[in-house]
């Protein structure tokens, strides 16, 4: 019997490094996905990158191959994928971690947040030290996703430009819950690197949330030049008629921000959505990553 660190993925190539950032003061661990025939040829592919990279990419290694296959009934154009997440020793704070680096600077916290998040945590069962939950709302009250953010366009970004081949006119961003409350937050921010924006379950919980003040701030500037977007949300059914009040708050702000990007548009932005049936907030990450994919990059049926 062999013993070796992981199962590979038939045809599939995945690369790792770990990168230093003066932005945000950590070290990050990022893994790359490269489509099939990547090696072998000269082509260049659409480029995403996907927050809680830890999570992320182990659920969607599989995932991707079965996606681009252009037997599919709707198949995505192949891709390379960045998945930005925590080195090992960081990784048991990851949920604690990803409040610094995904949640804006300022956003409010609604008062049933602490007892949801006990249970998430599990403290009262003792999977979680008391000291997580502390730590938890310490790394929110002090979030920084625009350090993040500039982590991600002017450092990694750097990077994997040296590193790999593709589109660069053509860059995504994937995230989902709070992953998708920083998709919002690079929206908002103007950014001039991503163009294809994927929000699944933003979460986004409170009606004064710093991300209706910046889609304001941002649709009142008139002088920077105007650029074709997409941006495309999802939100579980389960979340908008389950029992938590967590998430039926982040159901009602998701319409709300909807309503507010279809009535008040984002020049050169367009909007889909998509109502993922039949699955909860800690279930529906794969298929918001699939509509993501398939709505934003669309490939040809064989």
């Amino acid at each position: 019997m062999t013993t070796g660190t992981a199962m590979a993925t038939p045809g599939a190539t995945t690369e790792y490094f770990e990168i230093d950032s003066t932005a945000v003061g950590a070290r990050f661990a990022v893994s790359v996905f490269l489509p099939r025939g990547y090696e072998g040829s000269s082509r260049e592919y659409p480029l995403v990158y996907a927050t809680d990279g830890n999570l992320i990419a182990p659920l969607t290694e599989g995932v991707r191959g079965a996606i681009t296959d252009r037997q599919q009934a709707r198949p995505v154009e192949p891709y390379l994928q960045v998945n930005v997440g925590y080195v090992a020793a960081d990784a048991p704070r990851q949920l604690v971690l990803r409040n610094r680096d995904l949640v804006p600077p300022g956003e409010g916290v609604p008062d049933f947040m602490r007892a949801h998040i006990r249970r998430r945590l599990g403290v009262e069962s003792g999977a979680a030290p008391e000291s997580m939950y502390e730590e938890f709302f310490a790394q929110q009250k002090n979030a920084r996703a625009d350090n993040f953010l500039a982590f991600l366009e002017t450092e990694l970004h750097r990077e994997i430009s040296a590193r790999y081949r593709f589109r660069a006119d053509d860059v995504g961003l994937f995230g989902y819950s709070y992953g998708g409350l920083f998709t919002l937050f690079a929206l908002t921010s103007g950014s001039s690197l991503f163009t294809r924006f994927g929000a699944g379950s933003p979460g986004v919980v409170v009606p004064d949330s710093r991300i209706y003040e910046r889609y304001e701030k941002l649709l009142a500037d008139t002088e920077s030049p105007v650029r074709e977007t997409f941006l495309h949300l999802t939100v579980n059914a389960y979340e908008m008629l389950g029992p938590s009040q967590f998430y039926r708050h982040l159901g009602i702000e998701f319409l709300r921000f909807l309503d507010v990007a279809t009535e008040r548009p984002l020049p050169g932005l367009r909007v889909s959505t998509e109502l993922i049936a039949d699955e909860s907030h800690s279930s529906g990450i794969v298929d918001a990553y699939r509509s993501f994919l398939r709505t934003c990059y669309p490939g040809a049926a064989s």
